[in-house]
């Protein structure tokens, strides 16, 4: 089994998710596997700060040091425990010490296979903002729906600081979950794309009377796949 390096701290408590998550899925393979796994827990506000600036060449050059100090420290493949740094994932990967496994792609491949044909997105602004799922989903022959500009940023506000930190706060929820209805309602949309991985903290399974695109899980699957491979 290879030596996984996760680049965490975007925010923490997604990561949190990412190391049981790993653990459990590789058990359920090998009921007596302990995988090794190496997390470097970078700088959120360093990122953040990069990402409002649209410096996504400096955001690129951060990342692609934890990568190599997750080579350095003995890691045979690598992820990044977030959807927003992959705006930047094609400048990293073609100079990266390690191959590094896309949650965009692992989404994109599962919803294929659901057959999905019209994915409502939510996730931080500037995922949303970016053409990250749009762009990946079309290629795919799956339409995108996006919600409103003011929706995007009052998503946004309903992710940072609270549910970065692990935090789910009640009303919060609630209004998340009235945006997610009224755009899959609206847009006839067959799933909603969670793309921000501490969205799955706050929306579960039930929740809404659609498919959930959980992309940390597909992307946890992703790695662990990777691992065994």
């Amino acid at each position: 089994m290879k030596r996984v390096g996760i680049i965490g701290g975007l925010g923490p408590a997604s990561t949190v998710d990412y190391y049981n998550g790993i653990i459990s899925a590789s058990r359920a393979i090998e009921s007596s596997a302990y995988p090794e796994i190496i997390i470097y827990s970078v700088d959120m506000i360093e990122m953040m700060a990069y990402a409002e600036a649209e410096d996504w060449g400096s955001l690129a050059e951060m990342l692609r040091n934890a990568v190599w100090k997750l080579a350095d420290a003995g890691a045979e493949v690598a992820a990044m425990a977030c959807n927003t740094t992959h705006i930047v994932y094609n400048q990293i990967a073609e100079k990266s010490a390690l191959p590094l496994i896309s949650i965009v792609s692992a989404a994109c491949d599962e919803m294929q296979k659901l057959g999905v044909q019209r994915a409502a997105v939510i996730g931080t602004a500037f995922t949303m903002r970016s053409g990250l799922y749009t762009d990946a989903l079309s290629r795919r022959g799956i339409k995108p729906i996006l919600p409103s500009e003011s929706e995007q940023g009052e998503i946004a506000s309903l992710i940072y600081p609270n549910l970065e930190d692990g935090i789910v706060i009640a009303k919060d929820k609630e209004r998340m979950l009235e945006i997610a209805e009224k755009l899959i309602r609206e847009n006839d949309a067959d799933c909603l794309l969670l793309g921000c991985t501490e969205l799955p903290l706050m929306i579960k399974g039930g929740d809404l009377d659609t498919v959930l695109i959980n992309t940390t899980q597909i992307h946890i699957g992703a790695i662990v796949s990777s691992m065994f491979s």
